[in-house]
């Protein structure tokens, strides 16, 4: 039986990947990286985390980056994209603002469990698109062992609404989002706002949708 239903939120809640990618690109390319591409964060780091993703941008290009230096780029970041946001339009999913009201009314516990860090910037932008009150609870990865692709964030997710993973499903955009769901037992349904069907599916997903409209009672329930 449904009771809990869990989101990420980039991607997912609102079309801020985008956002991400352009303050992660300005910092990489002050390391004279000048071939990072928004597809190469969608499809192999979006999720796992700022520290995550410059470590590994930074070891596929041969350079050695000390861990200092990784802060510091996680803290230019964090600074460059709350800039962005606050200067920038958001828009969200389609269909979201409706699904939520809908799931509320349905007495359906709700959580965001994102790779975002930054939870004070997750709060204003949900407060920007009218979505604050739906989310009291609000975790990020940095408040479990390990980020996505791995469950942790999600299982962690699902205790703090008081549920176990089969009670739940969980909202992705993602492959590193799906995994996670896929490691951690529960059904997932994929938003195509970043990847493609078959890329979503091939991550694991149980359903995928273009957006928040084709999310029918029985997708959204586990009937179909």
């Amino acid at each position: 039986m449904l009771k809990g239903v869990i989101f990420d939120m980039d991607g997912t809640i609102t079309l801020t990947e985008q956002l991400h990618y352009k303050s992660f690109n300005e910092v990489i390319k002050e390391h004279g990286v000048n071939d990072y591409t928004f597809e190469e964060q969608i499809t192999k780091y979006a999720g796992s985390g700022s520290a995550k993703t410059f470590e590994a941008v930074f070891a596929a290009r041969g350079l050695k980056v000390s861990p200092e230096e990784i802060e510091k780029c996680v803290a230019k970041k964090k600074g460059l994209y709350t800039k962005i946001v606050q200067e920038s339009e958001i828009t969200v999913v389609d269909g979201v603002k409706e699904f939520v009201k809908k799931i509320h009314e349905a007495g359906l516990k709700k959580i965001i469990a994102t790779g975002n860090s930054n939870l004070d910037i997750v709060r204003d932008i949900l407060k920007k698109v009218g979505l604050l009150e739906y989310f009291p609870q609000i975790i990020s990865i940095n408040e479990v062992a390990r980020g996505k692709p791995f469950p942790d964030v999600f299982l962690e997710a699902a205790k703090r609404i008081d549920c176990v993973p089969t009670e739940c499903v969980i909202l992705e955009d993602s492959a590193n989002g799906i995994e996670a769901a896929h490691a951690a037992g529960i059904r997932s349904i994929a938003l195509e706002t970043t990847l493609k069907s078959e890329a979503l599916v091939a991550a694991g997903a149980t359903y995928t949708v273009k957006n928040y409209n084709y999310i029918t009672d029985e997708i959204l329930y586990g009937n179909k």
